[in-house]
C-alpha cells in the first residue's frame, strides 16, 4: 500500500538537522524529495566523513531522497529550479532569512511560479526582530531560550549544552513534518498553498514547561529574580550564583527526585520515573523506605522535614546499590512502578523490545553498503510508512532529475562543463 503522503512531491533547500529531518519523516510517509545541495556537498555531508563525501550525520538525517548538487549562484541553475518548482507541491528551506531572498528561493518569487505551494521557511529566530538576521545552531538557540539555564549543568562554573542530541534541532524538524502535514490538508479543502514559518527558538520554547506565568501566583516573584538577576550581571557575580537564584525560584526538588532519578546498582544503573503520588508510595515500599510525606502532617516548610527527605534520598541510593539492575527491575516490575536500566544506544538494534515493534530497518547505501538504522517514527495501518531508500549520494539523481525535465545529454555535460551541476 502506498503512504500517506504518495505522490506529493518536495524540494528541499536544507541542511545540517532541522530540515533534512523534517524532510525524511516526509519522504518516510511516501513524499518524493528531491535534496538541492551544493556542487561539493551540504556540510553534515562533510561532518566526520566516513568514506568520501559519507557521514553518519547526512545519512541518518537524508534516506529517501534524491540529491540534485546545483550551483544556485548561476543563472542555469535558477532555471532547473523554476521548472522543478512548477511540479513542486512543498519546498522546505532552512537559511538565515536573507538567503533564499539572494538565491531567488524566497516564498514570494516561487508561489508567483506555483500558487498551491506550501513554502515552509525554518529560520533560527524568526524573520522580524533584532535577532532575525543571527544565523543560529541548536547550542546558540539552547542558550538564548532558557534551555542550558534550565538542564542544571555545569563545568567550571559555566552551564554546558545538552549535548547528547541536538534537542531543538529534532523537534523542530518533526514541528517541520507536522506543519506541513497540515497545511497539504488545508490545501485539500481551499485548493490555497501557503507559506509556514518554523523557527529553532520557538521549538525550544515550547518544549520547556516551565516558559510560561501566571498572573495572579507568579508573576511577582519572576519580576523579583529578574531584578536580581540584572544587579548581579552588573556586579559581574559568577554565573553559579545566578543559577542558584533560578533554583531558589522554582523551588526544592530533592523530595521528586528520589522517585524520579537515576540509581547506581551493584551492576549498572536504573531509571526510576514516577509521576504520581501512588505510583511514589509503590516505590518506597518497593526500596524500603519510610517517606514522612506519606505519614501525615507534613508541612513543605518544615526545615526538620526537609532534611529528612534529604537525608532518605541518600539512603534510598545506598539500597539500590546493595543490589543488582536484574534484582531491582524484577521488584519494581512487580510492583507497577515504571523503572528501566540505562543502556547505550549501540546495545538498542539489538535490542528485544525494539526487534519485536520493527523499530529497526535496513537499506542499502550505494557507496556505504547495509545500513541499519532507526525506523519511522509512527506505524499507520491503511497508509504504512516505509523507507524506499538510503540517503543518496552526492549528485546520485542529477541525470534521472535533469532528464525528468527534458534536458538531453548533450546539456547536461554541457551544465556541468560549466559548473551548474555536478
Amino acid at each position: 500500500m502506498p503512504g500517506a503522503l504518495h505522490g506529493i512531491k518536495i524540494l528541499e533547500f536544507t541542511q545540517i538537522v532541522a530540515g533534512p529531518f523534517g524532510g525524511m519523516l516526509l519522504a518516510d510517509m511516501g513524499a518524493d524529495i528531491i535534496k538541492i545541495e551544493p556542487l561539493n556537498g551540504e556540510p553534515w555531508r562533510l561532518h566526520n566523513q566516513i568514506i568520501p563525501l559519507e557521514s553518519k550525520a547526512y545519512i541518518a538525517l537524508n534516506r529517501g531522497k534524491k540529491s540534485l548538487p546545483l550551483n544556485l549562484n548561476h543563472p542555469e541553475a535558477m532555471g532547473i529550479v523554476k521548472q522543478l518548482i512548477k511540479e513542486i507541491d512543498v519546498v522546505i528551506v532552512n537559511a538565515r532569512p536573507d538567503v533564499p531572498t539572494k538565491l531567488g528561493t524566497d516564498y514570494e518569487t516561487l508561489s508567483n511560479i506555483n500558487p498551491k505551494l506550501i513554502y515552509c521557511d525554518n529560520t533560527a529566530f524568526g524573520r522580524s526582530g533584532p535577532d532575525r538576521n543571527r544565523p543560529g545552531y541548536d547550542i546558540v538557540v539552547q542558550a538564548i531560550s532558557g534551555l542550558l539555564a534550565a538542564d542544571n549543568k555545569l563545568e567550571n562554573g559555566v552551564p554546558q549544552q545538552v549535548s547528547a542530541t541536538p534537542v531543538a534541532d529534532y523537534a523542530t524538524g518533526i514541528a517541520i513534518a507536522w506543519s506541513v502535514c497540515a497545511a497539504l490538508f488545508a490545501r485539500e479543502r481551499s485548493g490555497k498553498g501557503q507559506k509556514i514559518d518554523t523557527t529553532l527558538l520557538s521549538t525550544a520554547l515550547s518544549i520547556q514547561g516551565s516558559f510560561m506565568e501566571m498572573e495572579d501566583y507568579e508573576k511577582e516573584e519572576r519580576l523579583e529574580f529578574l531584578n536580581t538577576l540584572e544587579s548581579l550581571r552588573q556586579a559581574e557575580t559568577p554565573y553559579s550564583v545566578m543559577l542558584d537564584q533560578q533554583k531558589h525560584l522554582a523551588g526544592s526538588t530533592t523530595g521528586f527526585r528520589i522517585y524520579y532519578t537515576t540509581y547506581q546498582t551493584s551492576n549498572g544503573v536504573i531509571a526510576v520515573g514516577c509521576l504520581s503520588e501512588h505510583l511514589r508510595k509503590k516505590a518506597a515500599t518497593v526500596i524500603g523506605i519510610k517517606d514522612p510525606r506519606f505519614e501525615g502532617g507534613y508541612s513543605p516548610n518544615d526545615s526538620h522535614t526537609l532534611e529528612q527527605i534529604e537525608e532518605l534520598y541518600e539512603t534510598a541510593k545506598e539500597i539500590i546499590k546493595s543490589r543488582s539492575t536484574e534484582e531491582w527491575l524484577f521488584k519494581f516490575d512487580k510492583a507497577g512502578v515504571p523503572a528501566g536500566p540505562v543502556k547505550f544506544v549501540q546495545e538498542m538494534l539489538d535490542d528485544e523490545q525494539v526487534k519485536a515493534n520493527d523499530m529497526v530497518v535496513e537499506v542499502q547505501h550505494s557507496a556505504a553498503g547495509k545500513i541499519r538504522m532507526a525506523g519511522p517514527m509512527v506505524k499507520m495501518s491503511e497508509t504504512p510508512l516505509q523507507i524506499n531508500s538510503a540517503s543518496p549520494s552526492l549528485g546520485e539523481h542529477t541525470e534521472l532529475i535533469l532528464d525528468s525535465l527534458g534536458y538531453t545529454e548533450q546539456d547536461i555535460s554541457k551544465l556541468r562543463r560549466n559548473g551548474v551541476i555536478r
